[in-house]
C-alpha cells in the first residue's frame, strides 16, 4: 500500500490470466492500474527487474489518476515507460546534483 496526493493505493498479485489483465484486444498484459479500486494488479509470475519496471510503470499511472493528469492513452504509456525505464537514474542524478549545488552555494556564501 502507498499514498499519492492523499489517495491510498494497493498492490495485488493475481493470476496471469485473471480477467482484469485482459486488454481490449483480447491479449493479456502483465500489470494494470485500476482507478476505481485504487489498486495496481500485477501478474504473479513477475520478479526481479521486470517486476520493478512494471510496478514503476503502474505507479506512474496511479500518480496520473491521483493528480487528474489527462493525457491520451499513447502519451500516458510513453510517459509511464520513460519513468519506469529511466526514472531511477534521473532521480539519483538530480538528488546528487542538488546536494552538490547546495554545497557549492554554501562555499560561495562564506
Amino acid at each position: 500500500m502507498f499514498e499519492i496526493n492523499g489517495e491510498t493505493w494497493y498492490v495485488r498479485f493475481i493470476d496471469s490470466y485473471h480477467p482484469i489483465l485482459r486488454m481490449e484486444n483480447g491479449d493479456f498484459t502483465i500489470g494494470t492500474c485500476d482507478d476505481n479500486t485504487k489498486t495496481i494488479y500485477l501478474a504473479n509470475h513477475l520478479e526481479g527487474n521486470l517486476l520493478r519496471k512494471v510496478l514503476s510503470h503502474e505507479i506512474v499511472h496511479s500518480a496520473m489518476f491521483s493528480y487528474n493528469v489527462m493525457l491520451s492513452y499513447e502519451q500516458e504509456e510513453i510517459l509511464a515507460d520513460i519513468i519506469a525505464t529511466y526514472g531511477r537514474e534521473i532521480i539519483v542524478n538530480a538528488n546528487d546534483m542538488f546536494k552538490r549545488l547546495q554545497l557549492c552555494r554554501q562555499c560561495h556564501q562564506l
